[in-house]
């Protein structure tokens, strides 16, 4: 299977947001008043009609399974893109078709984990309608601990989140899409530690291909951290000129390969959504203004290594 839009995983939950003329610190949602309307119907429950498939990329790792039949159809896409628990989750299908160009989703991987809100886009798969999320997810949202642990000292999400457990993995048994949908749709998953399993051996098998030393990087006694906001990274003016014309908006994944020093020696586009001029305008400008604090391996000594994140180019 492969996906027109392919946005992928980082290890870390943030999103470096451009907004071309009016530079804004966060999505504004814009609640819009509905009229009272009859009882919800029953969540449409789908049963897997195809096994798991893990597909490996130069650059990703996709974790994909068809649901339903006929025109209650729902395929859902898992990327990652790196080690730990993060993905980029694509639903498609008529059942997840919604008329808002972007907005926020509940999402639940059931029955433990809690419910979150995650952002998406409005895209298509082919002729089907699609529900791209732009933020990375998880089974389940950051916590307490967690959370504290993921934010930097200027308190953004800008570092290696906790892996999940096992446990926990093994536990899941369906992934139900709320709203914006009128009647929920439930996808019986089943037990999600088998796929993720996969899906991790296939990372680590994707890390070796870019010349990272796995075994140290799993000993890290420090990860590479941004010496400054990634937020800096990314300008109102590098907007492409021809796109921010065209009104044309783009969410790119990237990756780093960060040297003893701390300077980007690479830069690679991991996913993209929109034309080359996009993924161009980010290469370019990460590799300018990124620097880090190195990866220490278990001896404390700099070690080469990666870093991940997402660029998301929007007009307002």
């Amino acid at each position: 299977m492969s996906a027109l839009f392919a946005c992928g995983d980082v290890p870390v939950l943030s999103n470096l947001l451009i907004m071309a003329k009016s530079f804004v610190a966060s999505l504004i949602c814009v609640a819009l008043a509905t009229p009272a309307a009859a009882a919800a119907p029953a969540p449409l429950i789908l049963k897997p009609s195809s096994k798991w498939q893990v597909n490996y990329a130069e650059q990703q790792c996709r974790l994909a399974r068809q649901f339903g039949e006929g025109k209650q159809t729902v395929l859902l896409f898992m990327d990652r893109y790196g080690p730990g628990g993060a993905f980029q989750l694509t639903i498609a299908g008529k059942p997840v078709k919604t008329f808002a160009d972007k907005g926020e989703a509940a999402i639940q991987f059931g029955p433990n984990e809690a419910e979150q809100q995650l952002q998406f886009l409005n895209g298509n798969l082919g002729e089907q309608p699609a529900m791209v999320f732009a933020s990375s997810a998880r089974i389940a949202p950051l916590r307490g601990a967690e959370l504290s642990q993921a934010k930097d000292e200027q308190g953004n999400l800008d570092r290696p989140v906790p892996p999940i457990s096992a446990d926990r993995e093994q536990a899941v048994k369906f992934l139900r899409v709320g709203k914006p949908l009128r009647q929920q749709v439930i996808l019986e998953t089943g037990s999600m530690g088998a796929p993720f399993a996969a899906l991790d051996k296939c990372i680590t098998d994707l890390m070796t291909t870019w010349g990272i030393d796995v075994e140290k990087h799993m000993a890290l006694s420090q990860s590479a951290r941004p010496t400054q906001s990634p937020t800096e990274w990314v300008k109102s003016s590098d907007y492409p000129i021809a796109m921010l014309s065209a009104g044309q908006p783009a969410l790119v994944n990237f990756r780093l390969i960060i040297g003893t020093d701390g300077v980007p020696t690479n830069c690679h586009i991991q996913a993209t959504t929109r034309p080359k001029e996009f993924d161009n305008a980010v290469c370019k400008s990460v590799m300018k203004r990124a620097r880090f604090s190195p990866a220490l391996d278990a001896m404390g000594q700099p070690v080469a290594t990666y870093y991940q994140n997402r660029v998301r180019f929007q007009i307002p």
